[in-house]
């Protein structure tokens, strides 16, 4: 019987969810038995969206390599990888479990309905607009986290469950902040220990007022230990709720160990997740996970909607066709009046932020926006308007953050995030593509006096990532006064990266050459290491052209861009010479150039380590 609730583990990236769909999508039709589990199980490894623990290094290689592995090479797998459970007496059965394991969250979400009792493997509505290819990710997790409750028909083990989980969280998040507040102190959320701790074991919304003032106690004990004091006390408070919670022996130090980790996996699951709705933010440099500021209407309007509780559903068929259903729930702002708060709420968010930005760097405003409060009339001028500012908000958040970033005092932290990423064996979580997006993305924006450096990944209203671009745009735009420039980074190191990266960075360099016909424009690539598939493709594109037109490609190691990094903080630090638009042109058409030398792609990269330090010398001397 669970004592808890969780969101996927399996899948807790949620950008994870649609590879595994598309996988599913090939048993559409079919009865979901054990053995078209086990099947599903078996092509989720097959296709390479899910690699066992404990292979081979010749093997886990493999899985860096483009093509899809055969039939004998997953055989070899399955042979190499021995499953236990208590349930079932081989490995069969033990694969159909992993399949249904798989699967849960796609039937969760109601992107699929693949249940053996419910008839044959069928992709909904909704799981069709995700395999689209351009689906409105916000509206798809606001609408699902509005609806997943426990209990539901869907799911078993749940008596004594009443609740909503994403609409309970927001309650205690607001409860929070106002019981924080009436303490004298600034509302800030709640920090993820916290999350993890209370949110997680909150299983009927009667609790929400008692769980708040548990979190409010918690903080101020914590806030009154020194640092050392501090971590013992929230070891043994953890340790105490899990031997509580789960009735667990006290001396039971593996088990207490294994549900303290769950809990810490299930808050790190959930807030990744909700914040995929945009109503919850990071702040105070991600510790904290709080209520939006900029969709306070909304939340406001779901509080005084609903109260976290369960709603009631004859059988599993309606839960399903609802879960499913894309416009369900109706989102309780969508009338004029409160359309009218959203808009005006944004409309000062905006206003306040420009003049912030006006106040703190003036005249160095990157844009400028007329912002002039209006009437409107009906829904859907609204929601143009409201679509509009949120725009808005975005570039002059990103503008704010090009202003500050320019001192250069947060680079070291983001060299050290791409080191990391760069000599991780293997991913720790999907997060990292991401994060390689966004740190290069910061250090683009520091770098330099760039009139503009445009992420093209998905942000919420903290300006935090949420999703990778999508893959018909560069990952970062990036213009200038006198050239542009769009950067695509990669984590792959095989062959894989030639095949996900080769034609698609040509394609998007050709597509935003001819958006931008008035000035030379570049590409840099950035990898761990740049494959030599990769490397050739683009040696293509460098001496022959794409489509017509030679390219200007840099491939860039990780270590190699971090170096220029280094030089760029060394020549601010020792010879107070601030790097300008102009130089690092100078840096691009210097290593394109040197491309004119050669016929061998591997002896022209090999001159790169050369000409950036010759470039920083250069600037140095000048």
């Amino acid at each position: 019987m669970p004592k808890c609730w969780s969101l996927s583990t399996t899948i807790r990236n949620p950008e994870r969810n649609v590879p595994f769909l598309r996988v599913l999508q090939e048993f559409e039709g079919e009865v979901f038995t054990e053995e078209i589990q086990a099947a599903f199980f078996k092509r989720l490894i097959q296709t390479k969206n899910y690699k066992p623990m404990g292979l081979p290094s010749d093997i886990t290689t493999k899985f860096e390599e483009p093509e899809e592995f055969t039939d004998e090479e997953l055989e070899q797998i399955l042979g190499l990888v021995h499953y236990e459970n208590s349930q079932y007496d081989n490995q069969e059965q033990i694969y159909a479990f992993r399949g249904r394991t798989a699967v849960g969250n796609l039937n969760k979400m109601g992107m699929a309905l693949a249940r053996e009792a419910i008839g044959t493997v069928t992709i909904t509505p909704l799981g069709r607009e995700i395999l689209s290819g351009s689906p409105n990710y916000e509206n798809i997790f606001l609408r699902y986290c509005l609806k997943w409750q426990l209990p539901n028909p869907a799911e078993s083990g749940y008596k004594g469950f009443n609740i909503n989980p994403f609409i309970a969280t927001l309650h205690v998040i607001n409860k929070v902040n106002e019981l924080w507040s009436n303490e004298g102190y600034k509302p800030v959320g709640v920090n993820k220990e916290e999350f993890a701790l209370f949110i997680p074991i909150l299983t009927h919304y009667n609790d929400i007022e008692k769980t708040t003032e548990n979190i409010i106690s918690f903080r101020k004990t914590v806030r009154s230990l020194n640092a050392n004091d501090a971590r013992v006390f929230i070891d043994n408070y953890f340790r105490e709720i899990v031997i509580k919670v789960f009735e667990l022996d006290k001396d039971d130090e593996y088990n207490i160990t294994k549900k303290i980790n769950n809990l810490y996996d299930y808050g790190d699951s959930a807030i990744r997740y909700f914040r995929q709705t945009n109503l919850l933010y990071y702040r105070g440099a991600g510790r904290y996970i709080d209520l939006s500021p900029t969709r306070a209407v909304e939340i406001q309007k779901i509080l005084n909607t609903y109260d976290g509780s369960a709603k009631h559903f004859e059988n599993i068929h309606n839960y399903l066709e609802y879960m499913a259903d894309i416009n369900q729930p109706v989102l309780p702002w969508e009338d004029l009046e409160s359309l009218e708060k959203v808009y005006n709420n944004l409309l000062d968010t905006a206003i306040n932020l420009q003049n912030l930005i006006e106040q703190n760097y003036k005249g160095q405003s990157l844009h400028k926006f007329s912002l002039v409060r209006a009437k409107y009339k009906s829904p859907n001028e609204f929601n143009t308007e409201i679509n509009q500012l949120r725009t808005i908000i975005k570039i002059l958040n990103t503008d704010y953050m090009i202003l500050q970033e320019r001192n250069l005092s947060n680079m070291p932290n983001y060299i050290q995030e791409l080191n990391t990423l760069a000599n991780r064996r293997r991913t720790v979580s999907g997060q990292d593509p991401l994060n390689l997006e966004y740190y290069i993305a910061q250090t683009l924006i520091a770098l330099d006096d760039a009139l503009e450096i445009m992420p093209n990944y998905s942000v919420a209203d903290d300006n935090m990532p949420t999703f990778t671009a999508s893959g018909d745009k560069p990952d970062i735009e990036c213009y200038y006064d006198d050239f542009n420039m769009i950067s695509e980074v990669t984590l792959l190191k095989g062959r894989n990266q030639w095949y996900a990266e080769g034609q698609p960075v040509m394609r998007h360099l050709r597509d935003f050459e001819d958006k931008n016909l008035d000035k030379d424009n570049y590409c840099l690539f950035i990898a761990p290491i740049i494959h030599r598939d990769t490397l050739n493709t683009f040696w293509m594109g460098i001496k022959l052209g794409y489509e017509g037109k030679k390219q200007k490609i840099i491939p860039l190691a990780i270590n190699q861009y971090v170096t220029i990094l280094q030089k760029v903080i060394e020549l601010n630090n020792n010879c107070n010479l601030r790097i300008k638009q102009n130089n690092i042109k100078d840096l691009l058409d210097k290593l394109h150039n040197e491309s004119e030398k050669h016929m061998d792609s591997t002896k022209w990269i090999q001159t790169f380590d050369n000409i950036i330090e010759n470039w920083s010398n250069q600037i140095s001397i000048n």
